[in-house]
């Protein structure tokens, strides 16, 4: 993606993760779910955007121009999907990941195999946690919103997964030591301390 239509887009997001971060967190049963900021956040070197995920950035935003949080997470969701079919990552049944397709990706884009063996468990571990989220209330209302669009809970779960997971547990010096990737760490940190979700 282009260094300005980045840029345009870092001024398109940085409202939203500043509101959504002037208060003390929600902390509820959706905190997790509703820290929509994070699927964007690219906080750690081994979790970086890729282009497909630029690409259907710029597609969603002609479709969903957003205005509200729920409007944004609709947005992100449904990029999230039309990335992983970009990747070929997303199953036919669109709640399974291709394992073999996101480590061909992985070795592709990352070097050291240490790093590629904790995101690709990472990534086992998402689409776990994501089939698990599925029946619950919060992600039942988020799904009928995005059906509307055409689109799928399960892989903006994986992906938001990933994200917060790569958010918590980048190793320290492939993080990125930004006040924004600082307080979304802190904001997970509670989210999950709250739920006693060990990740």
């Amino acid at each position: 993606m282009c260094f300005q239509l980045r840029n345009v887009l870092v001024l398109l997001l940085l409202p939203a993760w500043a509101l959504g971060r002037a208060t003390a967190p929600d902390l509820d049963e959706d905190c997790e779910l509703n820290a929509v900021d994070t699927m964007h956040d690219f906080c750690c070197d081994l979790h970086d955007e890729s282009h497909q995920f630029s690409d259907c950035q710029v597609k969603w935003h002609e479709k969903i121009a957003y205005e509200t949080d729920e409007e944004e997470q609709t947005y992100m969701f449904c990029t999230a999907e039309c990335s992983f079919n970009n990747t070929e990552f997303l199953g036919k049944d669109r709640r399974s990941l291709v394992l073999h397709q996101v480590k061909e990706q992985l070795e592709m884009d990352l070097v050291n195999d240490a790093d590629i063996e904790l995101l690709y468990q990472t990534y086992i571990k998402c689409d776990k946690h994501a089939l698990d989220l599925l029946p619950h209330k919060g992600v039942k209302k988020l799904a009928r919103r995005l059906s509307k669009h055409g689109c799928h809970p399960y892989p903006g779960l994986v992906l938001e997964c990933v994200a917060n997971e790569m958010i918590l547990h980048c190793p320290p010096k492939q993080f990125h030591q930004t006040a924004q990737c600082e307080a979304t760490r802190n904001h997970l940190r509670q989210c999950m301390q709250y739920l006693k979700y060990k990740t």
